[in-house]
């Protein structure tokens, strides 16, 4: 596997935190570790609401908003996607297997390692729909699982006045190669939608939120 590759596949293991992050409420990180233990899952959105791909853009009706295709990117499919997050779990010693690419949505990436992924989770009955809250716990469970890495707050998100994101940007080191990355996430009619972007470089990871940004559209769904 080469280190390209491994890149493109380690951004499941922070989608996987912020899923659990989403499911509960309280004792995060206690219960991300029991869920790695025991394998259990997640809550998942209706298919409707996950949205669809047609020529390699991305389109939620359900939710209000379509993500067009960045240029040097390639779409992968769900099954490409389920299969990366196996390899991904492996890649950080956790335990295999698939588990939580369900809630990936769409996802594109290119041969350097860049990548972008969308997950979308209903949000539990009677969770407040808190980006403070929602950000300092998916924060908690990345410091969990990789002691090492760097975490701060996201300066570049990806929202606008009507749909305010949360995000937490992080550096860590997998097989001696620095990987960058942010995790953005906003409220949208009781479902958290995550975007996750990572890169090779803080340079790198800049250019691509800046192109996301212009790629992200939201049609009429106003975020909570």
């Amino acid at each position: 596997m080469t280190q390209a590759r491994q890149l493109s596949l380690i951004a499941f293991i922070f989608v996987f935190a912020t899923c659990i992050a989403v499911a509960q409420e309280a004792s995060l990180a206690e219960q991300a570790a029991a869920a790695r233990a025991h394998s259990a899952p997640t809550q998942q959105a209706a298919p409707a609401v996950m949205g669809h791909t047609v020529a390699g853009d991305y389109y939620n009706e359900v939710l209000g908003f379509e993500i067009h295709h960045i240029r040097g990117l390639t779409s992968m499919s769900r099954g490409t996607m389920n299969v990366d997050e196996a390899l991904g779990r492996e890649a950080f010693g956790f335990q295999a297997g698939i588990n939580q690419a369900a809630s990936c949505a769409f996802g594109m990436h290119d041969e350097e390692g860049d990548n972008v992924v969308v997950t979308i989770l209903p949000v539990p009955a009677g969770t407040a729909a808190d980006l403070t809250s929602l950000k300092n716990g998916v924060a908690k469970i990345l410091k969990k699982q990789v002691p090492t890495a760097e975490l701060g707050d996201e300066s570049v998100l990806l929202g606008d006045s009507a749909h305010k994101f949360a995000g937490i940007r992080g550096a860590y080191t997998l097989a001696n190669q620095e990987i960058f990355q942010s995790i953005q996430f906003v409220f949208v009619n009781g479902y958290v939608v995550g975007i996750t972007t990572t890169a090779n470089s803080t340079e790198q990871l800049q250019s691509v939120l800046a192109q996301v940004r212009t790629a992200l559209r939201w049609v009429d769904a106003p975020a909570q």
